[in-house]
């Protein structure tokens, strides 16, 4: 596993190893930064983050910041590591918490530019977590949704519109932008 582009290109990534973690193929992740403009900016969070992988390939397109919150104790050295092998340790902020924790504990100034949404696969969780980022979430900010291709999630999901969806052999990616708030 590696880093597909920017700053860091090319540099290889630790894996979690377990078999409690499912790892995102280069090849996918690469096809879901192109379908996000190549670039990113801002802030990231990298929910069920596993290695690490989407919220520092991130970082090494520009992202200012990124949080990885995952609730494996294994997961979360994995980012550390891969965080301190790249030398971006200060732009990553991990959390060794579940996912439903993690969200009740966003303080209201917390804002997230793009969001990684990969849970376990048989967790259906992806409407309830996108409702509830929806305060969190700059205008026109993005959620990335990983899921088994046959679950295809609706057309919009409270203000989040989907504005691409596409599969990838076992893989669903969808892909929702938050739409501006009218006056």
């Amino acid at each position: 596993m590696r880093i597909i582009g920017g700053i860091h290109r090319s540099r290889q990534l630790k894996m979690v190893g377990k078999p409690t973690t499912r790892e995102t193929a280069d090849l996918v992740r690469e096809s879901v930064f192109n379908m996000l403009g190549g670039t990113v900016h801002g802030v990231v969070l990298d929910l069920f983050s596993g290695s690490g992988a989407y919220a520092l390939e991130a970082i090494s397109r520009g992202a200012s910041h990124a949080h990885c919150v995952d609730s494996s104790s294994d997961a979360i050295k994995t980012i550390i590591d891969n965080a301190k092998l790249l030398k971006e340790d200060g732009k990553i902020t991990t959390y060794l918490k579940d996912y439903s924790k993690y969200l009740s504990s966003l303080s209201s100034n917390t804002t997230f530019d793009l969001v990684f949404l990969d849970p376990p696969y048989e967790m259906h969780v992806y409407e309830a977590i996108i409702r509830s980022l929806d305060p969190y979430m700059i205008e026109d900010g993005r959620i990335v949704c990983e899921s088994k291709k046959e679950f295809v999630l609706p057309e919009s999901i409270g203000s989040f519109v989907k504005i691409k969806d596409k599969t990838y052999g076992i893989k669903r990616i969808s892909v929702y932008e938050k739409e501006a708030q009218s006056a």
